[in-house]
């Protein structure tokens, strides 16, 4: 079954399944409470109308909906109201920090949802949850108030700022839809199914892969945020599917918390994940989902699938893309594509040309057995040796950063070429060096590439690290190496 947006999906799973369960709601004494389809919808009716009356009586609406999203119960809610009143939301990551978020809300504008708000909704979704289904109230999710065109924004939410300053990227319903029913052709997914969130739904990832996916296949979704807060659900949930990033996958498998014997599906996006552990999940049963995108893109290009899952590679073009490759380069042109950044036109026409191909700025190969894309790093990053041979950094540093005691590693060019390391604690150069001096050699690196030390190690606070644990290359660069900064 189609449907014209992803508010349509949930209408759907709320009048022909009201009473299976659509989320595992969270409490103070950490048990699960399951909340209907039917109960979801009475509350999110509930704050449509509490926000029409808000709003010159339903008949003027914001801009935006703006609210510190935290991954609770509450923010699925106010994304399926944003999306019944047809404005659009704006998820500001609370980790950003109250200074952050002020700046980039000011830049929006619109309604600010406070935590008083959130507070009643979250009383509300405890209230309709413990209701038996006779005593819920009749559901009215069939009067959408909203009706955005496919040229209205419908969610900003913000690049990483791996490589650049972040950007406020503002996507349609329609390319939210488009990409979300391209993943989960991808990864099918079975109502029956348990999804556990524990990426931010403020970024791209979590909200198509997790929330859009979720939608349109009516599985049973719990939040949670971080790998703390994952570990103390996985044993009440014990969840079929799974969104995360490398470095979390690789502490699960370290530590084998309980609660993954369910497991079937990992998603792993952000960065490469190593080849020893794309087996070690193999050895326990679970296929590795690796996909790669952008979010001025949904966030999916590519998306391996249950059947082709290969270490080292991204799988193949999801539905709806066209691709071509110049000079290294993924263009890609669809539907999924970003309406634009938020207030920056001239941005907007940088990346995208006027017969609509979008410019990745990564550099990729496709595997000639299976089609499927090897990503190699950003453009703006080659290394052109004098020999003319390049070097792509991020193929090196993720080698690099599979030596024990590595916790991140940044090939650039000041002159000459210096690896720069963020060690784990209580490992030091001299540990580590003969293992990355043969991993340069095995690279191609000129042997006369520096290797120094950040100090102090790379951090979140200063923003030198992205939600995913990446480097954000551009601000190390900007902080690190405007004056010499390190050993």
């Amino acid at each position: 079954m189609s449907w014209k947006s992803l508010y349509e999906a949930f209408t759907h799973q709320a009048c022909s399944r009201p009473d299976a369960t659509a989320l595992l709601l969270t409490s103070s004494d950490s048990t699960e409470r399951n909340c209907s389809w039917r109960s979801l919808a009475t509350v999110v009716d509930s704050t449509v109308s509490r926000l029409q009356r808000q709003f010159a009586g339903g008949k003027i609406y914001p801009r935006c909906l703006g609210h510190a999203s935290n991954n609770s119960d509450v923010d699925i809610v106010i994304s399926l109201a944003s999306m019944a009143l047809g404005t659009t939301e704006a998820p500001l990551d609370q980790r950003l920090g109250a200074a952050e978020i002020a700046r980039r809300w000011n830049r929006i504008g619109g309604h600010w949802i406070d935590k008083a708000a959130k507070q009643q909704i979250n009383s509300e979704l405890a209230t309709a949850s413990s209701l038996l289904p006779s005593a819920t109230p009749e559901l009215t999710t069939g009067i959408k108030t909203g009706n955005p065109t496919e040229q209205q924004a419908s969610l900003i939410l913000w690049t990483s700022g791996t490589t650049r300053r972040p950007e406020g990227v503002r996507l349609s319903q329609h390319s939210l839809l488009a990409n979300a029913a391209a993943k989960l052709k991808a990864v099918p997914q079975n109502q029956t199914d348990i999804r556990l969130t524990v990426l931010p739904l403020s970024h791209a990832y979590a909200r198509t892969c997790d929330f859009g996916t979720w939608l349109l296949s009516g599985c049973t979704l719990a939040l949670s945020l971080g790998y703390r807060n994952m570990i103390e659900r996985l044993p009440h949930l014990r969840p079929d599917l799974i969104n995360t990033v490398p470095s979390m996958s690789y502490r699960m498998l370290e530590e084998q918390p309980n609660g993954l014997e369910n497991l079937r599906l990992l998603g792993c996006g952000g960065a490469p994940l190593r080849t020893n552990a794309f087996s070690e999940w193999s050895q326990r049963g679970v296929t590795v989902i690796q996909g790669y995108g952008l979010t001025e893109t949904g966030p999916v290009i590519c998306s391996a699938t249950p059947d082709d899952a290969t270490p080292g590679l991204v799988g193949t073009p999801v539905d709806g893309w066209e691709t071509r490759i110049e000079n290294g380069q993924l263009f890609v042109r669809g539907p999924h594509t970003m309406l634009g950044y938020l207030d920056h036109q001239e941005e907007t026409q940088k990346r995208i040309t006027k017969n609509g191909w979008l410019a990745t700025g990564d550099a990729v190969q496709q595997d000639a057995t299976t089609n499927q894309l090897r990503v190699l790093g950003r453009i703006d990053d080659v290394i052109v040796l004098e020999s003319g041979v390049k070097i792509f950094p991020s193929v090196i540093e993720l080698e690099v950063e599979r030596i024990d005691g590595v916790a991140h590693a940044l090939l650039h060019r000041r002159g000459s070429v210096q690896l720069w390391l963020d060690l784990d604690e209580g490992a030091n150069l001299e540990s580590v060096q003969p293992a990355i001096l043969k991993t340069l050699e095995c690279q191609l690196v000129p042997m006369n590439c520096t290797i120094h030390c950040f100090e102090p190690r790379l951090s979140y606070t200063a923003r030198e690290l992205t939600d995913k644990g990446t480097i954000r290359r551009g601000q190390v660069i900007q902080q690190r190496f405007t004056n010499h900064a390190g050993s």
